[in-house]
């Protein structure tokens, strides 16, 4: 949407000013006071944030760098070593300051281990994008350049930012990850109120610090690909395996692949179904019967889980079905094409299977519940 940027006078003077709170971004160590930060930025009403982390060898991301834009200065928070108990809580449960990130997705569970808080009020600048037009995957780069006319650096997201000290190149990037948030918030808020779909995202936003708050609960078996081979029996088991895996995983703060991959799960699930659960750990490759042998034979010897109904997510869809899916799409499209959004805004492929199946998601209460007769065919 070319119309929401700026005129050229404007775009030059904004890129001035993001080159020079790049320039002057500042370095806080773990050592130091948030205090100044807290209070600069209690003075706003908007504030930019973004994380860096490394989650490559851990279950849990390892923070390494907190970003805050305040408007007026950048500053670049060592969380390392920091106690939770800090400034940063306050702030991120101050209600009359806007937290404007983009993407937010694992931002939200790093600003938990951090300071023991979720951001609110949310403002995610790539949701907001989405629903003023542009494609819902949106990258943070593509969109300030199609903005404001200006190219960021890129390709450091996967550099390891636990890393002491951090290059000056990566701080820069880091500040330039934050720069131009409160901007876009400015535009996108502006845009958003003339479309009249300023609810949309203060109720997506919060649907997104809701789950956060409470966490995933899903079946275990949901986090398992492939899981959908098995039979109800099998499930059952699957089920219990992938509970133990998860209890492991958190324990020893290691991935989930790290412990057991999903397919041996699957395997020893699918065995024990038949009774041959034992038989199945004898299969395993020495180390990891090693490491896991005890704990598994218990686990299979004193355990007789009880089948599990297929959940929707692992439903074989009937040709019906599979028609109805199809045709429901469809009518996503098209109505995507008229609200001029990403199809994907409105519902993805599996948000439209939960409705065939007479579920109801999350959001069907929201902004969404008016368009679900269109969606449903109904109307």
């Amino acid at each position: 949407m070319s119309q929401l940027r700026p005129n050229a006078k404007v775009c030059s003077i904004l890129q001035e000013k993001s080159r020079r709170v790049v320039d002057t971004a500042t370095f806080v160590p773990a050592t130091a006071s948030l205090a100044s930060i807290e209070a600069s930025c209690g003075d706003k009403s908007v504030v930019g944030l973004d994380t860096e982390f490394v989650r490559e060898r851990t279950f849990y991301p390892r923070p390494g760098l907190i970003q805050i834009y305040d408007g007026d200065q950048i500053s670049l928070i060592d969380p390392i070593g920091r106690d939770t108990d800090n400034e940063l809580s306050r702030l991120m449960a101050d209600q009359s300051i806007i937290k404007v990130f983009h993407s937010v997705g694992e931002d939200l569970e790093i600003m938990q281990l951090v300071c023991g808080e979720v951001p609110r009020p949310l403002f995610d600048t790539q949701i907001a994008a989405a629903m003023l037009g542009f494609p819902l995957q949106y990258r943070y780069e593509t969109l300030v350049e199609d903005c404001f006319a200006v190219t960021l650096p890129g390709g450091q997201a996967r550099s390891d930012w636990c890393q002491r000290p951090l290059t000056r190149g990566l701080l820069q990037y880091a500040a330039s990850d934050v720069a131009w948030l409160i901007e876009l918030q400015d535009l996108f808020k502006e845009a958003l109120e003339r479309a009249d779909r300023s609810d949309w995202l203060r109720e997506d936003c919060q649907r997104l610090v809701d789950q956060a708050e409470s966490g995933d609960d899903r079946l275990p078996l949901l986090r398992v690909k492939g899981g959908g081979q098995l039979n109800e029996a099998g499930l059952g088991w699957l089920n219990l395996l992938s509970a133990w895996r998860e209890s492991e995983t958190r324990a020893r703060d290691l991935p989930r692949s790290f412990v057991l991959k999903d397919d041996q799960l699957i395997r020893i699930a699918e065995q024990a179904a038949q009774g041959m659960g034992l038989a199945a750990l004898e299969q395993m490759h020495p180390r990891d019967r090693q490491r896991h042998g005890g704990a598994l034979d218990a686990l299979i010897t004193e355990s007789s889980p009880d089948p599990i109904a297929r959940p929707t997510e692992l439903q074989r869809l009937e040709p019906a079905q599979r028609s109805r899916l199809k045709s429901a799409q469809t009518r996503v499209r098209v109505l995507a094409e008229k609200l001029e959004v990403d199809p994907a805004l409105i519902a993805s492929k599996k948000e439209l299977t939960r409705l065939l199946f007479g579920e109801r998601p999350e959001w069907a209460d929201g902004w969404r519940q008016q368009l679900l007769p269109e969606i449903l065919g109904t109307s």
